[in-house]
């Protein structure tokens, strides 16, 4: 394993563990339905560019983690609009976790499509 792969993959554990912390609690069925089926839309739409090639993304590769990022952006912003409207701003305003979550999420996207490790 690459070292650049074993840095994301540690990057990778620490954000799952994070959103498992911060956003779990946020979570109903809808949040997580959001999640699932936008965050597969989202993936193919801009990560394959519209190739069929989705459904062979092996496990622990980059293509896997962004999929899973996407899921749990979709998902966690979902659930911040469902507990608290048209607030949104204000939650990550006032929460600090929540901006780190949502960064944190939004970076490790960037890092995998940049390094594309």
């Amino acid at each position: 394993m690459k070292p650049k792969s074993l840095a994301q993959l540690i990057i990778f554990f620490v954000l799952v563990g994070a959103w498992y912390y911060i956003a779990w609690p946020l979570m109903t069925k809808e949040a997580l339905a959001i999640g699932a089926v936008g965050g597969v839309i989202m993936h193919w739409a801009l990560t394959n560019k519209g190739n069929r090639a989705i459904v062979l993304i092996e496990p622990f590769t980059s293509g896997w983690r962004v999929l899973l990022y996407d899921m749990m952006l979709l998902s966690f912003l979902a659930a911040l609009w469902q507990a608290n409207g048209t607030a949104l701003l204000d939650a990550l305003k006032n929460s600090v976790q929540n901006l780190a979550l949502l960064l944190g999420l939004v970076g490790a996207i960037g890092v995998d499509y940049g390094v594309e490790g």
